[in-house]
């Protein structure tokens, strides 16, 4: 429903004004013997009760005769006042043991009275009282007094008071409430509340007026939680309504009585229009009124997928500080499997970088145990695959998150949730970054302590070129990462600095892209470690991870001695089955078999002491990383020595207290499956993988319908040069090159068809003639007749805009060095000159013209030694040209 309000509101300052001119002449008022509106009849209306003399002596006669209360024609006295609210309180308290009775009237004596009010004392001594009396503000009312059926004189005084309304009193005054996170109380009250008029009643709670206002505007999210508590009102009534404007027309949203605590109300509603403003009314049932305490709240905008916050990934941390304070439970989206969930996540997004590098990292503030979950989505309201999840790796019992290639597609939104353990809450600090958007390519430096009590001072130091060495540590952490930009043809050096003890709990990976360049630990060794030259290339995903998987092509034995978990978190609660602990250190497989059977295997540590745990996902009708499905068989035993498949096993899947062997698995053919096996100890020694197949079953990468042995790319005078190499095909109908678009996505930029079937290796190239600046990714999709198809790994090529003939000459050189270049346009040529510390001693431009000519750079004050030539052309990435010596 809908109406309007056309209700007068007295200012605060009117009031005082009165109230001062009142006190100053309240003992010149007089009653008098005739009805009119003199001056000198006047009488005040205070805020409170203050009497005034009102006599009625003998000599008065009667004026006017009144009807109702016992009223009649006997002597009166006359007196009158100006309302100044809407409810006007009269009392005449008489002398002696007089009876008194009163009535009140609008008009004028000539042209006729209204009676709004009378009043009979009813016995002697008593006063006559009116309260509440429904007065208009500004208008003039008169009173007449006489005594109960007698003319003799009466003396008395008289008091006209109207109590102070609220504030909040008029819903253009209403009090505006803030929406937090929680709920804060406000102290209010309903004392003088007067009804608004205009408005109907609500419809609950006995309303009969005295009400006063709130407004609060609705979040984003569209919830509001309106709260009471009891205060001297204990039985409230409160309704919701939606408004045109303040004095405009009201729509009733909801009505409630006692949904509160005891008798008191609350009111929680869902839709609402975020950033529109909503008014409350509030009253005591039956007229009753006193203090009580109201707020509005709402949970966290981000609550709900749809309410992440998106936050832009910058180079460095800048923590935030969020709060999962009254966050509910997500529902329909899978357990994240970290932790004790119990509810209490809120939400956060990103896109992820064309680097795919993300770190994210928590700090406590109110809350001090918290955990964190990272999902790609099909749409914040769609389907949610878990990618991973961490609850302690970060500082104290913090969570971190760090992200590779591997793992992030360029230019996908990914969503980040976070909630408390055991369902605690509080503030946090939340900070994501991703790597400086400087240098050619950018190396991640992971450092892992098995206690998570940090380095203890330790630190790798790395020198890029001439730059000065930078340290870095884990302070107090399981897991920390840091990124470290670098152009091509620059030097990289790795020191490891030990101080103090436990170094074997320190360990390290430094990767390029996907791979690891170097690694060491636990007890890393100290000094300088690794020396190179930047290159921009990746290195090949460690087969500790999914992507790096090693395909087995036969049921030869299978030995390996696994190091590490890798750069990627490949399982979590809903793919890794019995592997309670996740990876540890371990190695990755595929296999596919060419006969269909029953597959046995053994795995015999080297170490009969070691526990060798695995699981086997599938079957697939193709590869992909990481799996996302429980495994098919699994066995986590905790007992040492060997393990496997066998005819001995009673149970597909074992825990930590099963037997050492899970069952025999049957298998078909045009069948994939991913194998992991994991090294529980972390002894570091390694294994021997024996295979036991009957029944006809076999093994044969001939049967994979391409086994890709290689992919790379390199700059040329047309373009990129795409080169690939398979060892077999099988019904392979074409390849589908793919290359990275600017916002992360990968579009198909040509096609090349396959041989079909093939035994032996095969070559393939593709030129991309309109290659984007700076580096270029690109991918393989492998189709196969029936349409099925497979990913390659992606590679990184650089767009040189142009491309150099030959070497550097003369070499040795003494005062010059020069080059033949081929550029595709007039365009600048950068050449730069760095000594064997990979510190810049000289550089050249010179613009050049399209086609192919020698560009030369002076050698001037250059000592005799080895020096590398580094050149680049327009904006395009720094290149190696090679290295000569000064004579």
């Amino acid at each position: 429903m809908s109406t309007s309000i056309t209700r007068p509101t007295v200012l605060r300052g009117a009031l005082i004004g009165l109230a001062f001119a009142v006190s100053a002449t309240s003992g010149a008022q007089t009653a008098t013997d005739a009805c009119g509106y003199n001056a000198g009849n006047e009488y005040p209306v205070g805020t409170s009760c203050t009497f005034n003399d009102f006599n009625k002596p003998g000599s008065f006669s009667a004026t006017y005769t009144a009807s109702g209360c016992t009223g009649g024609n006997y002597d009166d006295a006359w007196g009158w006042f100006t309302a100044t609210y809407a409810t006007t309180n009269i009392t005449f308290d008489p002398d002696n043991n007089h009876r008194p009775i009163m009535h009140v009237y609008t008009g004028t004596c000539t042209a006729g009275l209204t009676q709004v009010a009378c009043v009979n004392s009813g016995g002697n001594g008593n006063n006559a009282v009116i309260t509440g009396l429904a007065t208009t503000p500004g208008t003039n009312y008169m009173i007449r007094i006489q005594r109960h059926n007698d003319n003799s004189g009466m003396d008395g005084r008289i008091c006209i008071w109207s109590p102070v309304p609220p504030a909040n009193d008029e819903p253009c005054a209403a009090t505006a409430l803030t929406v937090g996170q929680s709920c804060t109380l406000t102290a209010t009250n309903n004392s003088n509340s007067t009804a608004t008029a205009g408005i109907p009643a609500p419809g609950c709670a006995n309303f009969t007026g005295n009400d006063v206002w709130y407004s609060f505007v609705a979040p984003s999210n569209g919830i509001a939680n309106i709260e009471t508590t009891a205060g001297t009102l204990t039985n409230s009534g409160m309704a919701l309504y939606s408004a045109t404007a303040c004095n405009g027309s009201f729509t009733l949203i909801e009505c409630d009585a006692d949904d509160g605590p005891s008798s008191m109300s609350e009111i929680n509603r869902t839709g609402l229009n975020p950033g529109q403003t909503y008014y409350v009314r509030m009253w005591g049932e039956s007229g009753a009124s006193g203090t009580f305490n109201i707020c509005v709240w709402s949970p966290p905008v981000n609550d709900d997928p749809c309410g992440a916050i998106s936050i832009s990934l910058g180079s460095t941390c800048s923590y935030t500080t969020y709060s999962n304070v009254n966050a509910s439970a997500t529902a329909g989206i899978p357990t994240p499997g970290c932790s004790t969930y119990s509810g209490g996540d809120i939400w956060f997004s990103f896109v992820a970088p064309a680097s795919g590098l993300v770190a994210i990292r928590t700090t406590a503030g109110s809350l001090t145990n918290a955990a964190m979950a990272l999902y790609q989505a099909t749409a914040c309201n769609g389907t949610f695959t878990l990618i991973s999840c961490d609850n302690t790796s970060g500082t104290g019992n913090m969570p971190f998150l760090s992200y590779t290639p591997l793992e992030l597609i360029a230019g996908t939104t990914y969503y980040l949730r976070v909630w408390g353990n055991n369902g605690n809450s509080g503030t946090f600090n939340l900070c994501l970054n991703t790597a400086p958007a400087t240098g050619d390519c950018t190396y991640a430096l992971h450092m892992y302590d098995s206690q998570g009590d940090g380095w203890g001072g330790s630190n790798v130091s790395i020198q890029i070129g001439a730059g000065p060495a930078v340290s870095y540590t884990n302070t107090n952490a399981d897991r920390e990462v840091a990124y470290i930009t670098a152009s091509i043809g620059q030097s990289i050096q790795l020191t490891y600095n030990s101080v103090g003890g436990n170094q074997g709990e320190i360990r390290y990976v430094l990767q390029l892209i996907y791979g690891p360049v170097y690694s060491d630990g636990p007890t890393p060794g100290t000094g300088l470690r690794y020396v190179g030259t930047v290159d921009c290339q990746s290195a090949a995903p460690t087969t500790s991870d999914c992507y790096g998987r090693t395909a087995i092509c036969g049921a030869q034995q299978v030995s390996d001695n696994p190091t590490s978990t890798g750069l990627t978190a490949d399982l979590h609660l809903h793919s890794r089955g019995c592997l309670g602990s996740n990876e540890r250190q371990g190695s990755w497989y595929s296999f596919s078999p060419s006969a269909g059977g029953t597959l046995g295997f053994t795995i015999s540590p080297n170490n009969p002491a070691d526990d060798y745990d695995f699981a086997i996902w599938g079957p697939f009708a193709s590869l992909s990383c990481p799996p996302m499905a429980a495994p098919l068989r699994c066995n986590y035993s905790g007992d040492p020595g060997d393990t496997g498949l066998s005819s001995a096993g009673t149970n597909p899947s074992e825990n930590a207290s099963g037997f050492k062997w899970s069952t025999l698995m049957p298998v078909s053919t045009d069948e994939y499956y991913l194998l992991y096996i994991s090294n529980w100890s972390q002894s570091g020694l390694a294994f021997d993988l024996t295979w036991q197949l009957t029944d006809g079953a076999s093994l044969d990468c001939n049967l994979l319908p391409v086994q890709l042995i290689s992919l790379n790319g390199a700059p040329v005078p047309e373009g990129i040069r795409l080169e690939w190499n398979t060892a077999t095909e099988t019904n392979t109908a074409f390849f589908a090159v793919e290359r990275q678009d600017e916002t992360g996505a990968f579009q198909q930029i040509g096609q090349v068809a396959a041989a079909g079937n093939s035994t032996s290796t095969t070559a393939y190239e593709f030129l991309d003639a309109q290659p984007l600046p700076g580096f270029n990714y690109y991918r393989l999709k492998m189709i196969d007749l029936d349409g099925s198809d497979e990913l390659s790994e992606v590679v990184a090529v650089a767009n040189r805009y142009g491309s150099f003939v030959g070497g550097l000459f003369p070499n040795p050189a003494e005062d010059q060095i020069s080059v033949v270049i081929d550029a595709d346009a007039e365009m600048l040529a950068y050449l730069r000159v760095l000594d064997a510390s990979g510190r810049l001693v000289g550089e050249h431009r010179s613009t050049v013209a399209a086609g192919q000519q020698t560009v030369t750079m002076p050698l001037n004050g250059l000592e005799s030694g080895h020096y590398v030539l580094i050149a680049s052309f327009g904006e395009g990435r720094s290149q190696n040209i090679g290295r000569f010596v000064v004579r």
